[in-house]
C-alpha cells in the first residue's frame, strides 16, 4: 500500500507487502525490503538501503548515506545525518566531510533521537528515546542520554 499523497522517485525499488504512509517522500535510487512499514511524513535520501521487516515511524528523516538492515525499528522522529562538519557550501561529499551510517539487524531507535553519521548501531541494541548518538554502539546493550552511553549489556530483547 502507497498512500496517494506519497511522493515516490525514480529508480526505487520496494519489497512486497510494504506499506508507505500520507506525506512520505522516498528519493531517487532508494531500496527498501519486504514487510515494512514506513510511517506518515518520513524523509529517505537517496541511495538508502532499508532491509526486510522494518519500521520507520512518523517524521523521520534518513538521509543518504544510511543503511538499515533487516528487522530495524526507528521510532517516531528519528534524525540521522550525513555530513561530519555541516555547513554551506564546499564539497561535502568528496572532502571527508560525507559519513555513512549503518543500522544492523534487530537495532531499535527510541522517539526523538538523533544519530550522527558515521556511527554503527550493533545488533539487537536498543536506543532510549530523546538520545544523541555520537559513536557506535555495541551488539546487545542499551544506550540512552546526550551523548548517548551504554547502560546495559548483554541486553536481550522482550
Amino acid at each position: 500500500m502507497i498512500h496517494n499523497t506519497a511522493i515516490i522517485d525514480e529508480e526505487v525499488v520496494i519489497g512486497n507487502n510494504t506499506n508507505i504512509w500520507a506525506y512520505s517522500h522516498i528519493s531517487k535510487g532508494v531500496i527498501i525490503g519486504k514487510n515494512c512499514t514506513i510511517g506518515e511524513g518520513v524523509y529517505i535520501g537517496p541511495n538508502v538501503v532499508i532491509g526486510d521487516n522494518c519500521k520507520i515511524q512518523n517524521h523521520s528523516l534518513i538521509y543518504e548515506g544510511v543503511t538499515l538492515e533487516d528487522n530495524v525499528f526507528l521510532g517516531p522522529n528519528t534524525i540521522t545525518t550525513n555530513d561530519f562538519v555541516p555547513q554551506v557550501g564546499g564539497d561535502w561529499k568528496n572532502n571527508g566531510r560525507f559519513r555513512t551510517t549503518l543500522f544492523k539487524q534487530g537495532s531499535s531507535v527510541g522517539a526523538n533521537s538523533t544519530i550522527l553519521c558515521g556511527v554503527t548501531l550493533g545488533e539487537d541494541c536498543l536506543i532510549g528515546a530523546g538520545s544523541v548518538v555520537t559513536k557506535n554502539v555495541p551488539s546487545k546493550c542499551v544506550a540512552f542520554g546526550n551523548p548517548a552511553r551504554i547502560k546495559k549489556t548483554n541486553y536481550e530483547k522482550i
